[in-house]
């Protein structure tokens, strides 16, 4: 087995080169540079790593291919550039490390006068010895050095940083996040081992006793094997991990989308409450007034006007409480849109005298997030509502197709419909504030709205859905009332 090793050296070097230039580009790619998590603010650090030792290893492939061509001064030369490169790889795992215990905690911020004066001091070695000689041994001693204090401490840094930012991974409630980032710590414990303390020249101590010759005659494998296979797991890791971008930047979306529509949803209540219940609650007033003048004088009138006041109150009171109730919808979050859906329609089927047919047609392709489906039912119960309560429809017809990319909800009604111009006017609350507001949603889930209606022609909505959202999009009004019998007509 170490003859194969020994005689494949080269293609290891090549897939150890090109495994760190994969893990640069993996981060560049991939890690958001918006994001909130502290971890995004240190992983470039990472970057730096992969590029920097991966011109490193490049160095090293043409110096092993051109040897024989190569002039001492030359061949010095391009040592000391593996070197410098080589040391500068570890610099960005040292100050990887520094930087995500002190973004992690503050009060190690002692850490980066430490890391300054150790950089500094390793340049400023370096420099001055390898710019007054070409001695082969001051390139083995700064070898030693930048593994020993460069590559070991920063990788036991970087892995109890990365262990402390699990916290700030878990609010999120994935376990596999967790256990990828657990793993990249796992795995950045093991580099202090393989990585900062396996030296390449046995020059100082414990490089003397430890360095890849003894540990190739140790275990009868050269360390570069255990190396490329520990990269491998960096970048596997790597990859995994800085999924947390995706759904914090997902989360993040959703929480916003949230806001405005809660937003949304107050400025309607404000406006229905003002145009609405304080109106009526004035009403109730004047005849309270009124009441009190004719008290004396016209008692019979007087007690006319309490009970139609008492009247007015009464459904002041009704309606407030049909608002709280449509301020505490019920949740559908733990159900799927498949099982909402019938649920909703069952309460509707109870609550009011109205005919609803339900179908469904092919089986959900994609997942649907908890945001989405709220929505959707929510979209569902207005125009369920508008069907009832002003389209007086005695029928509606509710179809739900699931198809490959999308999903589309038909809901078709008898009532007496709308002019559609009117959508463009300002209203006062009513059916068309709700139809904005069910336009809202659905383009905030990236969807359509289409949709035919005529003055005592009825109302049809087609409602698509994707499972992804890609674009934004309204609602549509489509000005041709055959549109809906040639889609029933296909399906």
């Amino acid at each position: 087995m170490l003859q194969f090793f020994l005689s494949n050296m080269m293609i290891m070097l090549v897939i150890y080169t090109i495994l760190f230039f994969l893990l640069g580009f993996a981060i560049v790619l991939k890690v958001n540079k918006n994001s909130q998590l502290k971890l995004a603010k240190s992983m470039w650090l990472l970057a730096g790593y992969g590029f920097a030792h991966g011109i490193n290893e490049l160095v090293i492939i043409v110096m092993r291919v051109k040897e024989a061509q190569l002039t001492p001064s030359m061949l010095f030369a391009m040592r000391s550039t593996e070197l410098m490169f080589k040391a500068f790889s570890f610099m960005f795992i040292f100050w990887l490390g520094i930087r995500l215990i002190t973004d992690y905690n503050e009060k190690y911020s002692f850490l980066k006068i430490v890391g300054a004066v150790i950089s500094l001091t390793w340049i400023g070695m370096a420099v001055y010895t390898l710019g007054f000689s070409e001695n082969q041994l001051y390139l083995a001693v700064a070898d030693n050095l930048s593994r020993y204090m460069f590559a070991f401490p920063g990788f036991l840094l970087a892995a109890i940083g990365l262990w402390a930012q699990i916290r700030d991974v878990e609010v999120y409630k994935i376990p596999s996040l967790v256990n990828n980032l657990r793993g990249l710590a796992i795995t950045f414990f093991v580099g202090a081992f393989i990585v900062g303390m396996v030296a390449n020249e046995p020059v100082l101590w414990p490089a003397q006793i430890l360095n890849r010759q003894t540990f190739l005659e140790a275990l009868g494998v050269p360390v570069i094997f255990f190396r490329s296979w520990f990269l491998v797991f960096i970048t596997y890791f790597v990859l995994r991990t800085v999924d947390v971008f995706e759904v914090e930047r997902e989360c993040r979306l959703e929480e916003a989308l949230r806001k405005q529509v809660l937003m949304n949803e107050r400025e309607r209540f404000a406006r229905e409450l003002h145009d609405g219940i304080i109106q009526s609650i004035y009403g109730v007033g004047l005849k309270l007034e009124q009441a009190s003048i004719l008290a004396e004088k016209r008692q019979d009138e007087s007690k006319k006007q309490i009970v139609l006041a008492k009247s007015d109150l009464n459904q002041v009171i009704h309606d407030i409480r049909d608002y709280i109730q449509e301020l505490q919808p019920e949740d559908f979050s733990c159900v799927s849109l498949r099982e909402g859906i019938s649920q909703l329609i069952r309460e509707f089927r109870e609550s009011v005298l109205l005919k609803i047919g339900l179908i469904f047609e092919g089986q959900q392709c994609g997942e649907l997030n908890i945001m989405q489906i709220n929505n959707v039912l929510q979209v569902l119960r207005e125009l369920l509502t508008n069907a009832a309560k002003h389209s007086l429809a005695d029928e509606v017809q509710v179809k739900v197709l699931f198809k490959e990319q999308d999903i589309v909800i038909r809901i078709d009604d008898n009532g007496i419909g709308f002019n559609p111009e009117s959508l463009k006017t300002e209203t006062r609350g009513g059916e068309k504030q709700g139809l904005k507001n069910i336009f809202y949603r659905v383009g905030m889930l990236q969807g359509t709205v289409v949709f035919n209606t005529a003055p005592g022609q009825g109302t049809h909505y087609e409602i698509t859905l994707p499972y992804k959202k890609l674009s934004y999009a309204g609602g549509v009004f489509v000005d041709n009332p055959e549109y809906f019998q040639r889609v029933l007509e296909q399906n």
